[in-house]
Protein backbone atom coordinates (compact mmCIF):
# COMPACT_ATOMS: atom_id res chain seq x y z
CA UNK A 1 0.00 0.00 0.00
CA UNK A 2 3.20 2.33 0.81
CA UNK A 3 4.45 1.53 -2.60
CA UNK A 4 0.95 2.64 -4.60
CA UNK A 5 1.11 5.96 -2.22
CA UNK A 6 4.66 6.43 -3.25
CA UNK A 7 4.13 6.24 -6.81
CA UNK A 8 1.22 8.58 -6.81
CA UNK A 9 2.71 11.03 -4.97
CA UNK A 10 5.74 10.50 -7.01
CA UNK A 11 3.56 10.66 -10.02
CA UNK A 12 1.72 14.15 -9.02
CA UNK A 13 5.27 15.89 -8.51
CA UNK A 14 6.37 15.20 -11.92
CA UNK A 15 3.42 15.91 -13.44
CA UNK A 16 2.91 19.23 -11.68
CA UNK A 17 7.22 19.74 -12.58
CA UNK A 18 6.13 19.11 -16.51
CA UNK A 19 2.70 21.46 -16.22
CA UNK A 20 5.88 24.05 -15.40
CA UNK A 21 7.22 24.45 -18.83
CA UNK A 22 10.31 25.96 -17.92
CA UNK A 23 13.64 26.71 -20.14
CA UNK A 24 16.54 26.49 -18.90
CA UNK A 25 18.31 30.08 -18.65
CA UNK A 26 22.57 30.12 -18.12
CA UNK A 27 23.09 33.24 -16.12
CA UNK A 28 25.67 32.76 -12.86
CA UNK A 29 25.99 36.65 -12.39
CA UNK A 30 24.09 36.60 -8.84
CA UNK A 31 25.52 35.98 -5.89
CA UNK A 32 24.37 36.54 -2.37
CA UNK A 33 25.54 39.83 -1.71
CA UNK A 34 24.75 41.00 -4.97
CA UNK A 35 28.08 41.59 -6.54
CA UNK A 36 28.84 40.15 -9.57
CA UNK A 37 25.91 41.26 -11.05
CA UNK A 38 25.77 42.81 -14.63
CA UNK A 39 24.91 46.02 -14.97
CA UNK A 40 21.63 45.10 -16.74
CA UNK A 41 20.50 43.42 -13.99
CA UNK A 42 21.56 46.21 -11.59
CA UNK A 43 19.58 48.24 -13.38
CA UNK A 44 16.40 45.81 -13.59
CA UNK A 45 16.28 45.92 -10.08
CA UNK A 46 16.62 49.90 -9.64
CA UNK A 47 13.53 49.86 -12.10
CA UNK A 48 11.60 47.13 -9.35
CA UNK A 49 12.60 49.47 -6.28
CA UNK A 50 11.48 52.09 -7.86
CA UNK A 51 7.98 50.71 -8.70
CA UNK A 52 7.81 49.64 -5.13
CA UNK A 53 8.72 53.13 -3.71
CA UNK A 54 7.79 55.41 -5.76
CA UNK A 55 4.90 54.53 -8.16
CA UNK A 56 1.34 53.78 -7.11
CA UNK A 57 -0.30 50.28 -8.56
CA UNK A 58 -0.36 50.44 -12.05
CA UNK A 59 -3.52 48.43 -13.54
CA UNK A 60 -2.57 48.22 -16.79
CA UNK A 61 0.51 46.54 -15.92
CA UNK A 62 -1.05 44.76 -13.33
CA UNK A 63 -3.31 43.50 -15.91
CA UNK A 64 -0.18 42.14 -18.18
CA UNK A 65 1.12 40.77 -14.90
CA UNK A 66 -1.95 38.69 -14.05
CA UNK A 67 -2.28 37.12 -17.79
CA UNK A 68 1.76 35.90 -18.18
CA UNK A 69 1.54 34.73 -14.19
CA UNK A 70 -1.41 32.37 -16.34
CA UNK A 71 -0.04 31.95 -19.20
CA UNK A 72 3.83 30.81 -18.25
CA UNK A 73 2.00 28.52 -15.37
CA UNK A 74 2.88 30.14 -12.45
CA UNK A 75 -0.52 29.03 -11.19
CA UNK A 76 0.23 25.19 -11.44
CA UNK A 77 2.24 25.63 -8.14
CA UNK A 78 1.28 28.79 -6.66
CA UNK A 79 -2.26 30.91 -5.63
CA UNK A 80 -2.86 34.06 -4.39
CA UNK A 81 -4.56 33.89 -1.21
CA UNK A 82 -6.08 30.43 -1.46
CA UNK A 83 -3.26 28.45 -0.05
CA UNK A 84 -0.28 26.15 -0.50
CA UNK A 85 -0.21 24.11 -3.67
CA UNK A 86 2.96 22.51 -4.61
CA UNK A 87 4.64 26.35 -4.08
CA UNK A 88 3.88 28.88 -1.61
CA UNK A 89 0.81 31.11 -1.33
CA UNK A 90 1.92 34.12 -2.96
CA UNK A 91 -0.08 36.34 -0.55
CA UNK A 92 1.49 38.92 1.14
CA UNK A 93 4.71 38.02 -0.76
CA UNK A 94 5.50 41.53 -1.95
CA UNK A 95 5.24 42.73 1.76
CA UNK A 96 7.68 39.63 3.41
CA UNK A 97 10.08 39.96 0.14
CA UNK A 98 12.16 42.28 -1.27
CA UNK A 99 11.16 43.23 -5.10
CA UNK A 100 15.09 42.60 -6.30
CA UNK A 101 14.48 39.00 -4.55
CA UNK A 102 10.85 38.32 -6.08
CA UNK A 103 12.45 39.34 -9.49
CA UNK A 104 15.84 37.36 -8.85
CA UNK A 105 13.85 34.60 -8.39
CA UNK A 106 11.31 34.72 -11.09
CA UNK A 107 13.96 35.15 -13.91
CA UNK A 108 16.82 33.10 -11.81
CA UNK A 109 15.49 30.45 -9.90
CA UNK A 110 18.51 28.15 -10.55
CA UNK A 111 20.98 30.77 -9.45
CA UNK A 112 18.85 31.57 -6.22
CA UNK A 113 18.58 28.22 -5.18
CA UNK A 114 22.43 27.94 -5.56
CA UNK A 115 22.84 31.09 -3.43
CA UNK A 116 20.01 32.47 -1.69
CA UNK A 117 19.15 31.00 1.83
CA UNK A 118 15.48 31.61 1.39
CA UNK A 119 15.35 30.09 -1.58
CA UNK A 120 17.00 27.14 -0.26
CA UNK A 121 14.56 26.64 2.65
CA UNK A 122 11.79 26.81 -0.06
CA UNK A 123 12.74 23.93 -1.52
CA UNK A 124 13.44 22.21 1.87
CA UNK A 125 10.09 23.19 2.85
CA UNK A 126 7.98 22.39 -0.64
CA UNK A 127 10.49 19.09 -2.46
CA UNK A 128 10.25 20.79 -5.38
CA UNK A 129 12.72 23.61 -7.39
CA UNK A 130 11.20 26.48 -9.03
CA UNK A 131 11.60 26.08 -12.90
CA UNK A 132 12.59 28.58 -15.07
CA UNK A 133 9.92 29.87 -17.20
CA UNK A 134 11.25 31.91 -19.53
CA UNK A 135 10.43 35.31 -17.89
CA UNK A 136 11.45 38.38 -19.48
CA UNK A 137 12.46 41.31 -17.24
CA UNK A 138 9.72 43.02 -18.59
CA UNK A 139 7.49 40.21 -17.55
CA UNK A 140 8.68 40.14 -14.28
CA UNK A 141 7.81 43.28 -13.40
CA UNK A 142 4.33 43.04 -14.90
CA UNK A 143 3.99 39.76 -12.53
CA UNK A 144 5.42 42.09 -9.75
CA UNK A 145 2.72 44.82 -10.36
CA UNK A 146 0.13 41.72 -10.37
CA UNK A 147 1.10 40.50 -7.22
CA UNK A 148 1.41 44.32 -5.44
CA UNK A 149 -1.96 44.95 -6.43
CA UNK A 150 -3.51 41.87 -4.79
CA UNK A 151 -1.74 42.64 -1.65
CA UNK A 152 -2.53 45.81 -2.00
CA UNK A 153 -6.54 44.97 -2.54
CA UNK A 154 -6.20 41.83 0.09
CA UNK A 155 -4.94 45.00 2.44
CA UNK A 156 -8.00 47.29 1.76
CA UNK A 157 -10.57 44.55 2.24
CA UNK A 158 -8.80 43.70 6.02
CA UNK A 159 -8.50 47.44 6.63
CA UNK A 160 -12.16 47.83 5.73
CA UNK A 161 -13.17 44.33 7.99
CA UNK A 162 -11.31 46.00 10.98
CA UNK A 163 -13.31 49.09 11.07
Amino acid sequence: MKIIASTIVLVFFTVMLLSCKGEKEENSDITESGKGKTEEQEEVEKEVVEIESVSPINHELAEKGELAFKNKGCTACHTIGKGKLTGPDLAGVTQRRKLDWIQNQILHPEEMLEKDPIAKELLATYLIRMPNQGVTPEQAQAIIMYLREQDSEANDVSENEDK
